[in-house]
């Protein structure tokens, strides 16, 4: 959950204790017939979000990593391939190319779509895309890229938890207007009624406690091909957080090889993490930490230069 939704439903909590307590001054209202409705709501998110925690993970991590790889495939094909239609003078090819929203912002599904699509307005085109410093088995990586991650979605991910949450608060929402409404049509006007409307008001905020921008620091030590390193945050690691060390080549290629997912403990601030490299080469080393919600935190690189 996020921070917003985690703050209305402390929210919805504190008006379902207080119109519950007062469900008599709204006999025969609309609150009497929706509270019970509200109240099932409020446990359904509850159970969403428990849900949404056990899917986190190793399995989480692995899936996002294997989506950033592909959807940087992606942004290449689709860049180069509008570059070929300017140069061709062919607008199709550019609109076969011109892709919303960012594959970023893509649901999961959405994003093996989008790969199809690539996939079949590239195919035709390969010649000129190696032309380009493509490889020659491109058209071959992308799909082994949009199988891997595509083997990797859990079946109805689009309706799973974040989405029941995200739909059980726009409902929670709409029921609170309601309630809103009512208390202060029954509250206003009457001055002994003042004490409840003001009670009533306080329930009905909703307090956003931001959280700090986690930062992640990174200390890289090597001992031949292994590459060790204590990665720090800046404050309690939660459930369903991992690391992983990713390192290239220094002063070689933008991309990095990721190592193994290491689960990080959950309260601690630091934990060790290691890769084995394939070079014998000085090496940059980023700690990527991925939240239980699968927000992505990069350390800056450090060299792994110095062999011990």
């Amino acid at each position: 959950m996020t921070d917003d939704q985690r703050a209305k439903l402390m929210m919805y909590h504190r008006l379902l204790t207080f119109l519950t307590a007062n469900l008599g001054d709204f006999t025969g209202t609309i609150v009497a017939t929706l509270l019970p409705e509200y109240e099932q709501n409020i446990e359904d998110i509850h159970e969403a979000a428990a849900e949404q925690e056990a899917g986190t993970g190793a399995v989480t991590a692995r899936r996002g990593q294997r989506r950033d790889v592909l959807a940087e495939l992606l942004f290449r094909i689709e860049d180069t391939g509008k570059m070929i239609g300017q140069f061709l003078g062919d607008e199709a090819i550019v609109a076969a190319f011109n892709r919303e929203p960012a594959y970023s912002r893509m649901p999961d599904e959405d994003l093996v779509t989008a790969a199809d699509t690539l996939k079949t307005a590239a195919t035709p085109l390969a010649a000129e895309f190696e032309a380009r410093a493509f490889p020659a088995t491109f058209l071959v990586d992308l799909q082994t890229k949009r199988d891997a991650f595509h083997a990797s979605v859990p079946a109805g991910s689009t309706v799973g938890p974040t989405e029941r949450i995200a739909q059980e608060i726009l409902r929670q929402d709409l029921i609170t207007g309601q309630f809103d409404t009512t208390a202060t049509n029954r509250y206003t006007g009457d001055p002994a009624s003042a004490p409840k409307l003001a009670e009533y008001t306080s329930a009905r905020q909703v307090i956003r406690v931001r959280s700090q921008p986690l930062e992640v620091t990174l200390v890289a030590t090597r001992s031949g091909n292994d590459v060790s390193g204590n990665v720090t945050l800046s404050r309690a690691a939660e459930t369903g957080d991992t690391v992983t060390l990713r390192w290239r080549e220094q002063g070689g290629p933008a991309i990095f090889t990721d190592g193994p997912v290491t689960n990080f403990p959950v309260g601690d601030t630091s934990t060790t993490a290691s890769v084995t490299v394939s070079t014998a080469n000085p090496v940059e080393v980023v700690a990527r930490v991925i939240r239980g919600d699968g927000r992505q935190i990069d350390s800056a690189a450090v060299s792994a230069a110095v062999i011990v």
